[in-house]
């Protein structure tokens, strides 16, 4: 009988996937030939699979359960607890399973239960493929006795006592591969007595001594606000199951802020939910923890590394956007909102050419500096890329003016034309603070949205050398810092972000309107992001987002059908310095290919830096599920 088989995913994806080893204990070598341990793990994955966040369609293809056989001499149900009183170290195991091992307080933990995690952790990863694997569970064949037991960064240990114990499974994986603590009081059980906590700040990201909004470790997921925070009363003497406070409408049952009562205490420690996995392993995840899990699963998606390329020289622009030339070879163009000026070079020229033009950008060809450059005139604060008939267009805006322009890119991708110009305050609305384009019903669209009135509208471009025609007028209200338009399925959205109060909103567009998708709390993401920018990879649909106020960038994945918005990882910080001069036109950052030698190209993340006038750009890795 083979040691491995994937139970969930395959071998193609254990390497760079999110895999769980799950290891018998307790099966007998006639038990795994009777495939007893091949059902008990497909009831583990069953479970697993409908669980949030696991059950996601968007995390699902990222996911491996593989199945470790190594048989035991007898089988588990003739494990039993040890006696304290005249300890024997087991025998017939397969892994030295210990039950009731340890004790609290004087007391013996009945349910506690581990094994030799060194040996297990070894001959897992001995197999071939398994060399990378970081998650380990322990199923244990033994039906008599109630136990489950994890530590962050070992493995879970856990019985089959009970229906539900493929989610006490669960519980114990979250412990494993998260490093949550648990949420109820007790250590031994229910009949506990009544406990404070007096350790030091828990590293547990789901439990936490700080009440103050501000510094509480799930700040940016709290709905509740600091006078409704801690979210239970608190009592003296220390009591068990804090009542909530009372407030006007009454707490709602899924809020977010700090309910005293956790990680084997019942005073002095707070947890994000009134209920989750943690504390209750047949309920859901509580939102704090679950977006943890989808995050440390999302950074098999996408990987940033390190900047390959040192910042560059790149002159003083207020724009910077990557483009493909008509020869397939990745571009720049730059533009300066105050003399009108745009450079065109070759991405890799900042990183390998000494050619630089007096503007400070690469040349195309050194014997001719002027080819790519020209003017387009001053102030179009918002100027974006459109296709109309297979070839490239910029959309120009004036915000105080309200003109708008339309740019053809020749043939050669050296030189910008105007094709079309508006009178002053022609526009609908007038002097948009964003413009944004799309493609829609398979033509070009564009919004314009002004953040001061809230008032957006949609426009159809139908000629390079007429005015847009007006599809629909939208009201989004006022204050969103950041738009922009992606396609999900073949669907087009917008993604809206206000600075002043950390909201993301994301919008189905048709026609006639507009479906909200999502729509988040504030301070869901924190309140300093300057600059959001999309990141199509390999049809998934990505978002860079960076503030240039600390300097701190994050590429964050957006859910299915437009359903929320997930962190995937972290970026090198770029430092601080992103924003235009003008704070407005086109993102200061993006996406582009950077040809390495002997032609080949990858997906990179660029930066422009407005005020030190240079351009870096980092590699994108994707994970194996692409």
């Amino acid at each position: 009988m083979k040691v491995v088989d994937f139970a969930l995913g395959d071998a193609t994806k254990g390497a760079k996937g999110w895999t769980v080893a799950v290891v018998s204990e307790g099966y007998t070598q006639a038990e795994l030939e009777a495939r007893l341990f091949d059902s008990d793990v497909a009831k583990f994955v069953s479970r697993l699979s409908a669980t949030p966040p696991f059950s996601h369609p968007d995390l699902q293809p990222l996911l491996n359960v593989v199945m470790v056989r190594k048989a035991s001499q007898r089988t588990g149900n003739t494990f039993k607890l040890l006696d304290l009183a005249h300890p024997s170290p087991p025998s017939g195991t397969a892994w030295g399973v210990v039950f009731g091992g340890e004790t609290s307080q004087g007391q013996q933990v009945k349910r506690s239960v581990y094994g030799n995690f060194d040996a297990v952790k070894k001959f897992v990863r001995s197999q071939p493929g398994l060399e990378s694997v970081n998650h380990f569970l322990v199923l244990i064949n033994n039906t008599e006795l109630y136990a489950g037991q994890a530590k962050p960064g070992e493995a879970g240990w856990f019985t089959k006592s009970g229906r539900d114990w493929p989610d006490v499974a669960i519980h114990e994986l979250a412990h494993q591969a998260f490093g949550f603590a648990d949420e109820y009081e007790y250590t031994h059980g229910a009949s506990d007595p009544v406990s404070s906590y007096a350790g030091v700040e828990p590293d547990a990201p789901n439990v936490t001594t700080v009440t103050d909004v501000r510094t509480i470790k799930w700040s940016n997921l709290l709905t509740l606000t600091q006078a409704e925070v801690p979210t239970t009363v608190r009592s003296t003497p220390c009591v068990r199951d804090h009542p909530l406070v009372e407030t006007d409408p009454p707490i709602p049952a899924n809020a977010v802020g700090a309910y005293e009562g956790a990680n084997h205490a019942d005073c002095g420690i707070f947890r994000p939910s009134l209920t989750c996995r943690m504390r209750h392993s047949t309920h859901p995840f509580c939102r704090v923890c679950e977006t943890r899990a989808r995050a440390d699963i999302g950074h098999y998606l996408l990987a940033a590394g390190q900047g390959f390329l040192t910042p560059a020289a790149a002159g003083a622009w207020t724009h910077m956007q990557s483009f493909t030339a008509s020869t397939n070879q990745p571009r720049m163009l730059a533009y300066n909102v105050v003399n009108g000026a745009y450079a065109i070079s070759n991405t890799i020229g900042y990183a390998t050419t000494l050619n630089r033009r007096p503007d400070g950008s690469p040349a195309l060809v050194a014997s001719n500096p002027s080819l790519g450059t020209g003017s387009i005139g001053a102030d179009w604060t918002c100027l974006v890329p459109f296709t109309l008939d297979g070839n490239l267009h910029y959309f120009g805006h004036q915000f105080g003016s309200g003109t708008q322009g339309i740019f053809a890119m020749n043939a050669t991708a050296t030189a910008l034309t105007p094709t079309h110009t508006t009178p002053p305050g022609h526009a609908r609305p007038p002097s948009s603070t964003h413009i944004v384009t799309l493609n829609l019903g398979g033509a070009p669209h564009y919004i314009g949205y002004n953040g001061f009135t809230g008032d957006a509208a949609l426009f159809r471009i139908d000629s390079a050398t007429a005015d847009p025609v007006p599809v629909s007028t939208m009201q989004w209200g006022p204050g969103h810092t950041a738009v922009v338009t992606l396609t999900l399925d073949g669907e087009p959205f917008v993604l809206t972000y206000k600075m002043s109060t950390g909201e993301v909103l994301i919008r189905r567009l048709t026609p006639p309107g507009f479906t909200m998708t999502f729509a988040s709390p504030s301070d869901f993401w924190r309140r300093n992001i300057t600059h959001v920018a999309l990141m199509e990879l390999s049809g998934r649909p990505y978002l860079a987002r960076y503030s240039g106020l600390d300097g701190r960038a994050s590429i964050h994945h957006v859910r299915l059908a437009g359903a929320g918005v997930d962190n995937v990882c972290a970026v090198p910080p770029p430092g601080r310095g992103g924003l235009s001069l003008f704070g407005v036109g086109a993102p200061a950052m993006g996406r582009t290919s950077f040809s390495a030698t002997g032609g080949s190209s990858g997906a990179d993340l660029y930066f422009y830096n407005a005020q030190f006038q240079t351009l870096n750009m980092m590699p994108l890795i994707l994970g194996s599920s692409d």
